[in-house]
């Protein structure tokens, strides 16, 4: 009955439907039910096949095969004659994989093809250190013959790839092997291709849209596509997200970068890792001033740099010189004036400044940071609603930024102590709509950025020291600005915080619901737990004690303030680090429920 119940209804109503599952690995079970529900979730399983995949080499390994097989007939060829066994890939797959497509990642993990070579040569490899072995015992020609295998494989896959990258919704790029070769087809083809018939009207990169059904097989795909009447949308024309890191600076990644600028108008979302080339901050710019409808932009550093690559980006969302970017000789054939009436709308478009509400700032010197970025800046983040200043130095110079930014809703600064007058302005300037804050802080002094050994931080934040620069006075008159200007606060995390500062929290932040903090190690915290858990406010839903080793009060302490909560909130959970059996006793007899997860908003 269910089963007649269910073919009622159309594919792309089972498909959304399916699309709001939590979990993916059961669809997996309907693709052996019968062919109508195998022609149902195929789709939506590769639509983000990396995404399902996460870190698993071997699944995504999986998927690498499975495009490999949608090769053309021609690439089969080619990759016979170099040595490589296709008789485990049908010449006919049932479904072409490629076309649903939404989102690729390219990084070392999703496309490391040596052990599909050795696989593709029939060698049996059981451990990553067995590869390693094979590979450095081969004689001089076998390495040879193994690299021009690897790259012919590389080639023909990237044609696949080029194919679905018409309907991408979101695509990552980070420095490998493979993007390398990926990257040089896509810019070889450019000026190899322009007759052939995945170009049409001199567009740059038009490719054939497929017009399959979910239900059709790739036989049947392909000969629709050649009949059908939907127009063809250019190479990354749907991309709503953009994230890419550590990329080469050389004439392949600016292709790409500069097609994409042309061709992506809609991104919503750019990621930036590691992009410390001038010339391709440049282009960077360029892509972000194109973009009607960019909401965040994140810019990240594994290492300190100074803020001069990351100056063109910004200054690219206000300044019109970015629009008109000057293309490549060898890319300026392919680009013909268009002569339509939405032309003279998009230009419109162009010219209003997307709509930023999220901006995030990672490992970034931003002590050199110009004015006139600044002034960028000011217009910009106006509605804005979320600041991430992670590990960053010399925030102090975004302190002309804090008067545009009335609509924050959330701010995250990881910084140094040095920099925490930035913070203190802030509660009293950006307060209104303030509703999350995350406040970490290093209390030794700023790293050396000529000293590379000194470059990074370690991945756990550590906590602040209990040394003598740390300033008692300056610390509750922090609190005291945040407790008195930003009353909206539901979520906060804070470093080491004193007794009479929590008590001030409770009193004054009433609609508190979460609450992460380290209690300071060399106050008496018993003396105060009983009105602590008095003052508790009523909405609060869980409160998280950060200390793991040693507790700044005994459990006669801890059962005052859980008797006093009782009363007040018996509905609170606790996040509780330390593992005492005593402690863990207490709040087991006082039945609250010990809830240790990250804390987030």
């Amino acid at each position: 009955m269910s089963q007649q119940y269910s073919q009622q209804l159309l594919p792309e109503c089972l498909e959304n439907i399916l699309s709001n599952l939590s979990e993916t690995k059961d669809l997996y079970s309907c693709l052996m039910v019968n062919r109508f529900w195998c022609t149902v979730v195929i789709p939506y399983l590769w639509k983000y096949p990396f995404n399902i995949a996460g870190t698993s080499k071997e699944r995504c390994n999986m998927i690498t095969r499975t495009y490999l097989s949608c090769i053309s007939e021609d690439s089969r060829k080619k990759l016979i004659n170099v040595g490589i066994n296709m008789s485990e890939f049908p010449r006919k797959p049932l479904f072409d994989y490629i076309s649903y497509l939404q989102s690729l990642t390219i990084d070392q993990n999703t496309f490391d093809l040596v052990p599909l070579i050795f696989r593709l040569k029939n060698i049996k490899i059981s451990s990553k250190t067995e590869l390693q072995q094979k590979i450095q015992t081969m004689s001089a020609n076998d390495k040879w013959i193994f690299e021009l295998q690897k790259q012919s494989v590389e080639q023909e896959l990237s044609k696949v790839l080029l194919r679905g990258c018409t309907k991408l919704h979101s695509l990552e790029l980070y420095k490998c092997d493979f993007l390398s070769n990926f990257l040089k087809i896509l810019s070889s083809s450019q000026q190899n291709n322009r007759s052939s018939s995945l170009y049409n009207n001199n567009n740059l990169l038009l490719l054939s849209s497929s017009s399959s059904s979910s239900s059709s097989s790739f036989s049947s795909s392909t000969s629709s596509s050649s009949s059908s009447s939907n127009s063809s949308n250019p190479l990354f024309y749907t991309l709503k997200e953009f994230s890419c890191g550590s990329l080469s600076d050389d004439k392949p990644t600016y292709d790409l970068l500069t097609i994409m600028t042309k061709n992506c108008k809609f991104i919503n979302s750019i990621k930036i890792y590691d992009i410390i080339s001038l010339k391709l901050g440049k282009v960077m710019a360029s892509l972000v001033s194109s973009q009607n409808y960019l909401t965040c932009i994140e810019l990240n550093y594994s290492n300190f740099y100074n803020f001069t690559t990351y100056e063109q980006i910004f200054q690219s969302l206000f300044d019109d010189q970015y629009n008109q970017i000057q293309l490549p000789p060898h890319l300026q054939k392919l680009y013909q004036s268009k002569k339509s009436s939405s032309s003279s709308i998009n230009k419109k478009k162009n010219n209003l400044p997307p709509s930023l509400n999220r901006l995030k700032l990672t490992k970034t010197n931003l002590n050199n940071i110009q004015k006139h970025t600044l002034d960028y800046m000011i217009k910009k983040c106006n509605r804005l609603h979320t600041l991430e200043l992670n590990n960053c130095v010399s925030i102090n110079s975004l302190t002309p930024l804090q008067h545009s930014l009335t609509k924050l809703n959330n701010l995250k600064v990881i910084c140094y102590e040095q920099d925490l007058n930035f913070i203190t302005e802030f509660f009293q300037i950006s307060n209104i709509n303030l509703k999350n804050i995350y406040l970490g802080w290093k209390s030794n002094s700023l790293p050396q950025i000529n000293s590379p050994s000194q470059l990074l931080f370690s991945n756990a934040f550590n906590p602040i020291s209990t040394n003598s620069s740390y300033n008692m006075e300056e610390s509750f008159k922090r609190i005291q600005i945040l407790t008195n200007h930003c009353t909206q606060v539901e979520n906060l995390y804070l470093e080491t915080i004193f007794p009479n500062e929590l008590l001030l929290i409770f009193k004054s932040l009433v609609h508190l619901q979460k609450l992460s903090v380290t209690f300071n190690e060399q106050s008496n915290w018993d003396e105060h737990m009983e009105e602590l858990g008095e003052n508790i406010p009523k909405e609060l839903q869980w409160i998280e004690i950060r200390n793991k080793k040693k507790l700044p009060f005994n459990v006669k302490g801890l059962k005052g303030f859980l008797e006093k909560v009782k009363g007040v909130n018996e509905d609170l959970e606790l996040g509780f680090q330390n593992s005492q059996h005593s402690y863990l006793n207490v709040i087991k007899e006082y039945d609250f429920k010990i809830n240790n997860y990250d804390f987030n908003w």
